[in-house]
């Protein structure tokens, strides 16, 4: 059996040397690791409550005074822009669509006695008076007959005696405040609509991580280990006296339709960039209280002083006094310790 000999000297201030020849190495399986320097985006990650985005909510009403007929949906359902979601039934349209009726008759014999006396007129068999009071009353019943029309119509989409309402938006039935017999009016909301495609998302900051944020600032909320990005749109100027934290708000792209209001998540605001060392997370180890690395040399090992900024599943990124390209211990590195600090 091959004898090795390891020797402890002191290289700098902050490392210290362990000898061992690369045989050796091998057989207690020490594994390396090229380092290269990489700039990595600073990420602030914030609890946070993903809430509807009041600029996509809809609060449908009806046009006109009346009872629902009929509703068509549920509260739940995704309906698209147009859906009916209920028919209301209303005596004043009723009554309208009458006058409407009589003014439609009206108008017709106006225009056949206005047909009668122009031709009377022209063969002299009348005066102009009677002729010209004949056109008056066509354009006054044509004027109302009009008139009565566009005040149907502005009712919105009208189908018997029943008004149709319809979505007007893509998105969720988050509220029905009506059901069949329902008296409504146009003060009583009957359903809120939310189109899901945006997003907001409150999350909840120290006062001393605030300063790191501003509007427009990129961020992501992580949910099923999927990114919903987005940006900043608020931060209070306020901290809440129950949490002691400061309220960021982001607008999020949800069209993939990945989140939900309601959820709680996480948020990843971007609040700059670090340069930096990824290594495997068993290739830095504590010693001493100092967390280090251990980084092969000529005829063995040599210890540097790392300092840990980030971790990502079993990866670790590290700033300290190392150089592109050198190689790292990343397995059997417990053995390296462990003559550290004999």
């Amino acid at each position: 059996m091959r004898v090795f000999i390891l020797l402890l000297l002191p290289l700098f201030s902050f490392s210290e040397v362990i000898r061992i020849d690369n045989e050796t190495q091998k057989r207690l399986g020490i594994k390396l690791w090229e380092v290269r320097l990489q700039e990595v985006e600073e990420e602030l990650r914030l609890p946070a409550q993903v809430s509807e985005y009041s600029g996509l909510v809809s609060q449908v009403y009806s046009p006109v005074a009346g009872v629902v007929r009929k509703i068509f949906v549920k509260q739940g359902d995704y309906v698209k822009r147009g859906k009916v979601l209920a028919s209301v039934y209303s005596p004043h349209v009723a009554d309208l669509q009458a006058q409407i009726r009589m003014s439609q008759v009206k108008l017709k014999v106006a225009e056949e006695t206005l047909k009668r006396e122009e031709m009377l007129y022209r063969e002299e068999v009348i005066p102009y008076s009677r002729y010209y009071g004949a056109k008056i009353d066509y354009e006054k019943a044509r004027g109302e007959y009009h008139a009565l029309l566009q005040s149907l119509r502005s009712f919105g989409e009208v189908k018997g005696d029943v008004v149709l309402i319809r979505s007007p938006i893509s998105g969720y039935v988050i509220e029905q405040n009506v059901f069949t017999g329902s008296g409504v009016d146009i003060s009583k909301e009957m359903f809120k609509v939310h189109s899901h495609e945006k997003l907001w998302v409150y999350s909840y900051a120290r006062p001393e991580e605030v300063d790191m944020v501003r509007k427009g600032t990129k961020g992501y909320s992580l949910w099923k280990g999927k990114k919903v990005w987005g940006y900043v749109d608020y931060v209070s100027h306020e901290v809440d006296q129950n949490t002691k934290r400061v309220p960021i708000r982001l607008l999020v792209d949800n069209r993939e339709d990945l989140l939900r209001p309601g959820l709680m998540v996480d948020v990843f605001i971007k609040v700059g960039s670090v340069k930096g060392f990824w290594i495997p997370a068993q290739g830095v180890q504590k010693v001493k209280g100092d967390y280090m690395v251990f980084v092969k040399t000529d005829d063995g090992f040599e210890t540097r002083k790392v300092k840990k900024i980030k971790e990502e599943k079993d990866m670790v990124l590290v700033s300290g006094n190392l150089k592109e390209k050198e190689k790292v211990a990343v397995s059997g590195v417990i053995f390296l310790k462990n003559q550290i600090e004999r």
